[in-house]
């Protein structure tokens, strides 16, 4: 009697365990961090958005993720942010030991858009976005105020490109480049490096 007692109690747990969601049951993720030589580890990190401490001194040149619909943000002893969207190999620059990481789910509207079709302003605001090399590419917003808004995405631009019409922009690189957006414009970058800072209006 006490045995199948405690079989059903446990083909009752089993169902109940069965029954929710992997994106429940999986609150974490795994991501690895390689350094040089191939020397690495992996560090679970919580998709809630959480900052987690990274304890590991290792100088760190690449990150990666085998999740798909999570973002994360890793931010550097030597103040790097490196943003890993989804299923990603995303290099350090410079390499660095990683001290701070944060990770959330990202719903289906996290893609970028693709390239010529930037969206509008929203209010006050121009979307602007920052083209790569092999197409990489990030946006971000900024007020039509003029105020200065800092840029932390760390990937060296090649182009950037506003769809707004009657607003100029203006971006500072991390080795001093100096680039002006006009109204809708794809403008080269030159030489091709991190933005640090911009402005519209």
């Amino acid at each position: 009697m006490k045995s199948s007692t405690i079989f059903g109690l446990f083909v009752a747990y089993a169902a109940t365990a069965s029954a929710i969601p992997l994106k429940q049951r999986n609150s974490q993720v795994e991501i690895t961090f390689v350094g040089a030589a191939d020397a690495q580890f992996t560090q679970s990190i919580p998709t809630d958005g959480s900052v987690v401490s990274i304890e590991n001194p290792l100088s760190i040149s690449h990150i990666s993720s085998n999740t798909a619909g999570v973002q994360c943000t890793f931010n550097g002893v030597d103040h790097s942010v490196t943003v890993v969207d989804g299923v990603q190999w995303v290099d350090v620059g410079p390499p660095q030991t990683q001290v701070t990481g944060s990770c959330q789910v990202q719903g289906s509207d996290s893609t970028p858009a693709p390239r010529g079709t930037n969206p509008g302003p929203t209010g006050d605001q121009v979307h602007v976005t920052f083209i790569g090399a092999a197409d990489a590419q990030f946006t971000q917003s900024f007020p039509s105020s003029g105020e200065w808004i800092q840029i932390t995405n760390p990937l060296s631009i090649s182009h950037i490109q506003t769809g707004t019409e009657g607003v100029t922009c203006v971006f500072n690189g991390v080795d001093h480049s100096v680039t002006t957006v006009t109204g809708t414009q794809l403008v080269d970058v030159g030489p091709p490096q991190t933005q640090v800072s911009g402005s519209c209006a």
